[in-house]
């Protein structure tokens, strides 16, 4: 399933369990309204969107007060599937990885979005929004680079937004 691209966004942006936890930890709504009018803004015009996976890991965890599942039940839109193509780069992606941690991270018993999302920016163009590390192997980061997807922190997409604190 493509994108549905608003004829006025340039880039499109798909984010990742780390960012989503940063934003409700870190910004919170009742204290950065302005960050979140900018968010809410960028997923009703399909400029911001993430993945499916991202919200199994989501209901996979077990974050205090249940916060980000009631997050993302409220926002299940912006949760996007898999499909043909995305399931087409899969093996592209495997390869860049370390084969034991890509075996830990398949074989573990709750769900692992990082090939997903790094799929989804190949298939659709999209820049990946993470606060992995960009330096560390086998992370998205630089599994993303190695596949010509760029990646963003927060902080950094905070600024391609023009979003001032």
């Amino acid at each position: 399933m493509a994108i549905k691209r608003n004829l006025f966004t340039n880039d499109i942006y798909t984010i990742d369990l780390s960012s989503i936890k940063e934003l409700h930890e870190r910004y919170p709504k009742n204290l950065f309204p302005t960050i979140w009018e900018h968010i809410t803004s960028s997923f009703l015009n399909g400029q911001l969107v993430s993945h499916i996976e991202v919200q199994r890991e989501i209901k996979n965890t077990n974050y205090p007060t249940d916060k980000l599942l009631l997050w993302s039940n409220r926002n299940k839109e912006i949760f996007l599937g898999i499909d043909a193509c995305q399931t087409s780069k899969i093996p592209l992606i495997k390869a860049k990885y370390n084969l034991g941690e890509w075996k830990n991270k398949m074989n573990r018993t709750g769900p692992w979005a990082d090939p997903y999302l790094i799929a989804m920016g190949m298939c659709e163009s999209a820049i990946i929004i993470t606060q992995e590390s960009k330096t560390k192997a086998n992370r998205i980061p630089p599994i993303a680079n190695q596949l010509g997807v760029k990646s963003l922190n927060l902080l950094e997409f905070f600024a391609v937004l023009k979003i001032k604190l």
